[in-house]
């Protein structure tokens, strides 16, 4: 029996924008006190007449399996319509402006990872299925509709939503970023491109219905956007220059909770902090000393702790670790541990505790653990093969794999992660010349 739709004006606790919601069912107010407008988290379906209709649990719960189902039937056809090549395996089914491949070898694939190809002359997204041992397999190339450029080695030029159903991607070369629908196949469906709010965007962070993007180029900025079920949406006001003294930022990064945003800032060794107010907009600037020189990349831990690769010469390459405190100040929470490498510039997080950092001088990963009260114990270094730099990394969803951008060598190094977050080469797959950034699930 269908319920009775029911009309009552909300404010959503993202943007605190005043919108009615249309409830099917008998719940009353009390029992969302979490809301948020399809604007800020997507959750809802807006109608044709502005109104913002909040699916309850089950309701969604039964949308998502028929269109599980029908997913199922599509993609059942389209391997038998291709006379059933991928046996034991999975077809993507790709975009406009994206080329299909077919998987096999048998076998279920555990996940996917992206690059970008960073081209001046278009840049692309390149897809890969994760295999169980940990290889990829080339699976589709998508157009961003921006173009890249020579050179950006900031962290975060592609990055997947906590969730893993948004992939952004910077467009260094236009100033623009692309968002990306991840789809149940590990497909993409492009959005929509904006431009990035600033110049030579090198990094884009995503959390919750939060997106900032870290401009690099002329008067350097930190620049925000609402993510939404049809793309990005700049957020009035949600602009912020960096500090007056910044120098060389790197990576922008979005707390637990949405409160803050922090941008690492290399060569001034700086960490700005921006305060998330409402509606997205940001405080201004905070900016703190890094612990150790040469602030590049950061993550945050699943409970606030901030964590920064230090990109120091010489064997000096560190891991700060840090809190922020009520007024947006980083107070340290140990001393940096080093890992006695040089340039140490990229940094993920594992499943369970463990830490990754690439250091490019050296052509080594380290392994980092980071104990439940926030201690951070250096455990040891992997080579990422001979003559390697290694750059940007990720670390799959399920905690069993790295993978690292080899720059110098046009190619992805992927690892299985052992015991005491060990590291084995399981293998390589090769990139165009310039990739850049790397998201896996």
């Amino acid at each position: 029996m269908a319920k009775a739709a029911v009309a009552i004006g909300g404010t959503c606790k993202g943007c605190y924008a005043p919108f009615e919601l249309t409830m099917w069912g008998s719940l009353g107010v009390g029992d969302y006190p979490f809301w948020r407008c399809a604007r800020w988290l997507g959750m809802g379906i807006r109608t044709a007449d502005g109104r913002v209709r909040i699916q309850l649990a089950a309701e969604r719960a039964a949308a998502e399996e028929e269109r599980m189902t029908m997913y199922r039937l599509n993609s059942r056809a389209l391997g038998i319509a291709l006379g059933g090549a991928a046996v034991g395996g999975l077809v993507l089914a790709g975009t406009a402006g994206a080329s299909a491949a077919t998987l096999s070898g048998g076998g279920s694939v555990h996940g996917w990872v992206y690059t970008s190809t960073n081209s001046a002359a278009g840049n692309q997204v390149e897809a890969f299925a994760r295999n169980g041992d940990g290889t990829l397999t080339l699976a589709g190339t998508y157009n961003t509709g921006g173009t890249g450029t020579v050179a950006n080695y900031g962290q975060g030029a592609v990055t997947l939503s906590p969730d893993h159903q948004t992939l952004l991607v910077v467009d260094a070369g236009s100033s623009q970023v692309s968002d990306f629908a991840v789809l149940p196949n590990g497909a993409l469906r492009l959005r929509n491109v904006v431009a990035s709010g600033g110049t030579t965007p090198t990094s884009v962070a995503i959390r919750g219905g939060l997106a900032e993007v870290l401009n690099s180029g002329g008067t350097a900025n930190v620049a925000g956007f609402f993510a939404t079920p049809a793309g990005l949406v700049a957020i009035p006001g949600g602009s912020q220059p960096l500090s007056a003294g910044a120098s060389s930022p790197e990576d922008v990064a979005i707390s637990p909770g949405d409160t803050h945003v922090v941008v690492t800032e290399k060569v001034s060794d700086t960490i700005d902090t921006f305060a998330v107010r409402i509606g997205g907009v940001l405080g201004p600037a905070v900016t703190s000393l890094s612990d150790s020189p040469l602030a590049f990349s950061e993550v945050f831990t699943p409970s606030g702790q901030l964590l920064v690769a230090d990109d120091g010469a010489n064997d000096t390459s560190a891991v700060s670790a840090y809190r922020i405190a009520p007024n947006g100040a980083l107070n340290a929470t140990q001393a940096a541990v080093s890992d006695g490498q040089t340039a140490a510039c990229w940094i993920a997080e594992g499943r369970d505790g463990e830490v990754f950092v690439d250091n490019a001088g050296s052509g080594t990963i380290s392994s980092y653990h980071v104990s439940l009260t926030g201690q951070v114990t250096f455990v040891g270094n992997t080579s990422a093969g001979t003559g390697a730099a290694p750059l940007d990394n990720a670390v799959s969803s399920d905690g069993q794999n790295v993978y690292a951008v080899i720059g110098n060598q046009n190619h992805l190094a992927e690892f299985s992660i052992g015991p005491d977050a060990q590291l084995t080469l399981v293998g390589t797959q090769a990139l165009p010349a310039g990739s850049e950034g790397v998201a896996a699930s």
